[in-house]
């Protein structure tokens, strides 16, 4: 193992140094390249500016008059936005992208952070904690992700919502349940990538943390609910569901959306909504925790998430902790790590760069595959990794 190419590279520190400066350079360079994108962020400043105004958010002629461009579909984010889109609409449009492109950034950053801890601090204490060496690769990962720079240019908010689950998830296994609410009301803003996780939480019977979670997030919606009515405005959101599914970059077949359901419908396949099946899924692996170690599973329930939900191709960074999993468990099996390395760089390589060389529609869907595969190896290996901790705790 000491002689392999991959443990002679972790150790040498200007490698080392060199992959993350190398990443948080093409952070850097992306986010200033694509400050004038930020196509979402226009609908979330929009929405801002509509309740600065006084007036409903979810109605599209109002959206209009502000400046909207409606032929993209409408605004489809839950009440609970509200604090970002008015901390956005509080600025000029031209400092609210710099505001977003800087929360990104930061998020990336600490979502990186709390990966490493997730792999630095697990809760099985039998587990053998990776030195500081051997964590490199978990920000580099992160920081010079495509699907990072993607969230970035557009002004999405995958970045704000998996800082806040994976952080979330850290402190409710530590006894931090007020700070793990609050993160947890953040996240539900993305209800397609928090749903499973608040799923698990609630089967956890974490009472404390969904509480603080709901009471933070009527908090958040305080200021719709005053403008449009307690029970309206979640009828208007409701209402606005309805027509996010007919909007072009949502609809199955579109190249920008993954999941199971989009890959099986490019195939000729059709088959109605599989979050049950997800939610099913995400049962079973409650119902076998104990096999599994803990800080394992928030990568799993990601993956479920934009396996069996809806999600574009850029949400997939919210596979961060999963892959940081990956390094723990296969960071001292350097046969297995390369296999890993490269089945992630594989999963990772930009889809616009394949487009110029794949002109089938159903192989640039390889990823749904791919991340199938990864989430059962990573099962797999947790499964193994908990019994043998436990039976070294044992002797």
């Amino acid at each position: 193992m000491r002689n392999s190419v991959i443990y002679r590279l972790s150790k040498n520190l200007f490698f080392r140094v060199g992959v993350l400066l190398c990443a948080c350079t093409a952070l850097i360079v992306v986010a200033i390249i694509g400050f004038n994108q930020h196509v979402d962020t226009k609908y979330l400043y929009v929405a801002g500016l509509s309740w600065w105004e006084g007036l409903n958010a979810y109605d599209p002629e109002v959206a209009s008059q502000l400046g909207a461009n409606q032929s993209a579909g409408g605004f489809f984010y839950p009440p609970q936005i509200a604090p970002l889109c008015l901390m956005l609409a509080a600025f000029p449009w031209t400092q609210a992208k710099v505001v977003m492109t800087l929360l990104n950034v930061i998020c990336a950053g600490v979502l990186a952070f709390f990966c490493v801890l997730l792999v630095k601090q697990p809760q099985v204490k039998q587990l053998k904690v990776l030195g500081s060496g051997s964590l490199w690769f978990i920000p580099a990962i992160v920081l010079g992700n495509p699907f990072t720079f993607q969230v970035i240019m557009l002004g999405q908010t995958t970045l704000v919502v998996t800082t806040a689950l994976v952080s979330g998830w850290y402190y409710a296994y530590r006894d931090r349940w007020m700070l793990s609410g609050i993160l947890i009301a953040i996240a539900t803003i993305k209800p397609q990538l928090s749903l499973l996780v608040i799923l698990w939480l609630l089967l956890e019977r974490h009472w404390r943390i969904l509480a603080v979670a709901a009471v933070t997030t009527l908090i958040f919606c305080l200021v719709p609910m005053v403008i449009t009515g307690p029970i309206d405005v979640f009828f208007h959101w409701f209402a606005s569901l309805g027509e996010h599914k007919n909007v072009f970059a949502n609809v199955l077949g579109f190249p920008a959306v993954f999941s199971i359901q989009n890959l099986l419908y490019t195939a000729g396949i059709h088959v109605p909504q599989l979050l049950p099946l997800g939610i099913l899924i995400t049962g079973l692996l409650w119902r076998y925790r104990f096999r599994l170690i803990i800080d394992d599973v928030i990568g799993m329930l990601l993956a479920i998430s934009v396996l069996f939900g809806f999600a574009h191709h850029y949400d997939l960074i919210a596979l961060a902790p999963l892959m940081a999993a990956f390094w723990r468990h296969l960071y001292h099996r350097p046969r297995a790590t390369l296999v890993a390395l490269t089945v992630m760089f594989v999963m990772l390589f930009p889809r616009n760069v394949l487009m110029t060389f794949i002109d089938s529609e159903l192989l640039l869907q390889y990823r749904v595959l791919l991340v199938i595969g990864v989430t059962i190896w990573l099962g797999v290996m947790s499964v193994k990794r908990k019994a043998k901790a436990e039976s070294w705790g044992m002797s």
